[in-house]
């Protein structure tokens, strides 16, 4: 979509224009349920994410200061929401037994490039809620560590740790997975 389109249509959808705020769901709803996905552990869970980023995407529109930017900008209130729903929902607690972990073993993409994208999606859902906020911030969103500790509420090591640990289980699994079909 042209610039001008999408600037025109978020102008227009903030000016409360029925058809441009439809245009404008069709355009960003396939993203943000994506990612909203990505967070979550259950279907029922990434469908609460999305419907609550939908509502505070149109709530907020008119806080958007470049229209052309809005998938980006969509995109980040469905993580922030995910990060909400899971500190509410779910109370997170973070281990903190190995905060103090530094210069821990980088096992770089490799390990993503193995396997297929949908099976990737099925082995992060099934980390446990930390692990997973914490692999997908880092990750896939390409957040730092004291950017995530931020967000969370927790240390630059407990962040550390957790993708630590969440890469393990992603290499055991993927090890366990190659037995299987090796």
């Amino acid at each position: 979509m042209e610039e001008k389109q999408l600037h025109t249509i978020v102008k227009r959808s903030i000016g409360g224009d029925r058809n441009s705020q439809k245009a404008l769901y069709d355009l960003l709803a396939p993203m943000m349920l994506s990612v909203a996905y990505r967070y979550a552990s259950h279907k029922s869970d990434a469908e609460d994410i999305f419907q609550e980023s939908v509502l505070n995407v149109f709530d907020r529109l008119q806080q958007l200061r470049e229209p052309v930017k809005v998938a980006g900008w969509a995109k980040k209130v469905v993580i922030h929401e995910a990060i909400r729903f899971y500190k509410k929902k779910r109370s997170l607690f973070f281990s903190e037994e190995n905060a103090g972990l530094t210069n821990l073993p980088d096992y770089g993409n490799d390990i993503y490039r193995q396997i297929e994208t949908d099976e990737l999606l099925q082995v992060i859902q099934q980390l446990p809620d930390k692990m997973r906020m914490v692999i997908n911030l880092y990750a896939v969103e390409g957040f730092q560590h004291d950017e995530i500790a931020k967000m969370l509420g927790i240390s630059v090591g407990t962040s550390k740790s957790n993708l630590h640990d969440a890469r393990k289980r992603i290499k055991k699994f993927m090890g366990e997975e190659t037995r299987k079909t090796g």
